[in-house]
């Protein structure tokens, strides 16, 4: 159950929906696993992107808003559960280009775009009342940590 919340400038609204689509699609091709029990419409469906914009006085950075500082500042929490260390490379390597298409960001800038990986134990979310640790069966969980 992959969550995004994005925090970027306010003045890309207008396109949210839109850079929901390709997130999403995005996170289904890094997430999906045939040897899993959901399928791509079920991962596709259970993926949320939350945008968490900011108005020009609402984010600073060294005391300075990203217009003055002349780039704007992208970041993205990424919770799921049991997301290994290579699973948060191979996200980090494929998403950060992603953003910077979406947000128009020069390559000379990458390091304005980070994502934060929070990554859970499955008795530490619930889902209708129950721990998503009794609705994934053991081996669920064990095979999702070997295979990511």
């Amino acid at each position: 159950m992959p969550y995004l919340q994005v925090t970027c400038p306010e003045k890309f609204k207008s396109e949210f929906k839109s850079f929901a689509e390709v997130l999403t699609l995005e996170i289904n091709e890094l997430f999906y696993n045939p040897k899993a029990r959901i399928t791509k419409e079920e991962l596709r469906e259970r993926t949320t992107v939350h945008f968490n914009p900011y108005a020009e006085n609402q984010l600073f950075i060294g005391a300075r808003t990203p217009d003055e500082r002349g780039y704007l500042d992208i970041t993205v929490e990424l919770s799921d559960w049991l997301m290994s260390v290579k699973k948060q490379r191979k996200v980090a390597k494929k998403l950060t280009p992603v953003l910077m298409k979406l947000f128009d960001i020069d390559d000379n800038h990458i390091d304005n775009v980070n994502i934060y990986f929070n990554s859970y134990s499955p008795t530490n979310f619930s889902v209708g009342g129950k721990l998503l640790s009794d609705l994934v069966p053991f081996a669920g969980r064990i095979a999702k940590k070997i295979f990511g």
